[in-house]
């Protein structure tokens, strides 16, 4: 017999197909969000490390804050927003340790607000994740339950009685995990590189820090 999954759904009961379509609407999402934070991280993170390979090979601070002062601010990512942010501050006082206080304390905010900008609906994904596959359970149990009402309605036990619960049962369970898994390595993988950014963003602040204050 061949499998036609469409039929299959037409064929479904009504809190199956309920159930498959939050599913569907679920792994739609998780893609839509997987292709905009991969974007948005991949960008911020080449500019960021771009940004910092060009320090860490000797390029001159003054030259980088003047490329970096041609560009709107809001165009700026992690690391560019330290630095231009790093040299104001510390080029408007005195390098006093009051200074350097300050400073470090402006910079602890832009690496927060950052963060936050860029895990953005992260949590979105790990809630389709981890809730996906539950959600396909419930269907599951549904279909079970159909299966079982189907052997009550008939005096013989065949297949073509129980087909149809079980069928659901097994799709459900299909649909939540292809939800899921996909949502789990994404938000995983998000979060791994979101860290390095963040955490390469902060060594790359303490230097500034450290360069800045000695002239």
């Amino acid at each position: 017999m061949d499998f036609d999954a469409l039929e299959l759904l037409l064929q479904a009961s009504l809190p199956v197909q309920i159930i498959l379509a939050i599913l569907v609407i679920a792994s739609i999402t998780s893609w839509v969000l997987i292709f905009e934070k991969y974007f948005t991280l991949s960008r911020s993170t080449d500019i960021s490390h771009d940004l910092e390979d060009r320090f860490w090979e000797g390029e001159k601070i003054d030259n980088l804050y003047l490329s970096l002062k041609e560009k709107d601010l809001a165009d700026l990512e992690t690391s560019e927003l330290i630095l231009v942010s790093t040299y104001d501050s510390l080029k408007a006082g005195k390098n006093t340790a009051g200074d350097i206080d300050s400073t470090e304390r402006l910079i602890r905010v832009i690496v927060n607000r950052e963060e936050e900008r860029l895990s953005k609906n992260l949590s979105l994904l790990a809630t389709i994740s981890s809730s996906a596959p539950y959600i396909g359970l419930l269907g599951t149990v549904i279909g079970i339950i159909n299966a079982f009402q189907g052997l009550s309605t008939t005096s013989q036990l065949t297949l073509s009685s129980v087909a149809p619960g079980i069928s659901e049962a097994l799709v459900a369970t299909a649909v939540g995990l292809l939800a899921a898994i996909p949502a789990l390595i994404a938000y995983n993988q998000f979060s791994k590189k979101l860290d390095n950014l963040i955490n390469g963003s902060l060594a790359f602040a303490e230097q500034l820090i450290i360069q800045i204050s000695k002239k």
